[in-house]
């Protein structure tokens, strides 16, 4: 790891985690001030804070491991961007802009299937094309930048063995880090077409979109 790119993600990580805290405090602070069950009895308005407590909720599920993984991407013709990919989606209240993209968007796929260079994904039918210049890995908790790896291919054999040898409660919850080129296609096949899924005995071969 080199010295100067890991405290610029530990500088990295640290603003995310105090921006994360102010989403928290903002909502909580909103919350706080509304009369929950006068305003459930209005359906627009209990959408509204019924979509505060879940936002809520996630904050409070991944501040202690906001992201596990960055890709930087040019899609043609515009400027580079920068994607910390995460369990769930987090907006900005304020910018609108993400501040940790969800695994599952289309645009994440090309963490799990694209290498470095030219590459491409697919959303809302249309085809959006581009260079990827960065794919990197973290190990990240309690907040705190553990390690990184820059990588080419979907998973790298040094984290996914850290994640084999956690306890098997942690090893379920960093599963979204590790997930292979091959297994991410599964995951992302149509639900209502066929699948076939070969693999040895014991090996698990559920279909599950939400590991």
């Amino acid at each position: 790891m080199d010295k100067e790119t890991f405290l610029e993600e530990e500088k990295k990580l640290k603003s995310t985690v105090d921006r994360i805290t102010e989403e928290e405090n903002e909502i909580e602070a909103t919350l706080s001030k509304t009369d929950m069950n006068y305003d459930m009895e209005n359906l627009a308005k209990g959408l509204v804070l019924q979509m505060y407590v879940d936002k809520l909720d996630n904050i409070k599920k991944i501040k202690n491991t906001p992201y596990f993984a960055r890709m930087d991407f040019q899609e043609k013709d515009k400027n580079k961007e920068v994607f910390y990919i995460g369990k769930i989606s987090l907006l900005d209240s304020k910018t609108l802009e993400p501040i940790i993209v969800d695994w599952r968007a289309p645009i994440s796929n090309l963490y799990y299937e694209g290498k470095i260079g030219n590459a491409s994904y697919s959303t809302l039918g249309e085809k959006i094309e581009g260079e990827i210049s960065l794919k990197r890995q973290y190990i990240i908790e309690n907040q705190k930048l553990k390690k990184y790896v820059d990588i080419n291919v979907t998973g790298n054999d040094e984290l996914l063995q850290n994640a084999l040898e956690e306890k098997a409660d942690d090893r379920l919850k960093n599963i979204v880090a590790t997930i292979q080129d091959e297994q991410n296609k599964i995951i992302r096949a149509p639900i209502d077409a066929p699948l076939i899924v070969q693999g040895v005995a014991g090996s698990r071969k559920n279909h599950n979109s939400t590991p």
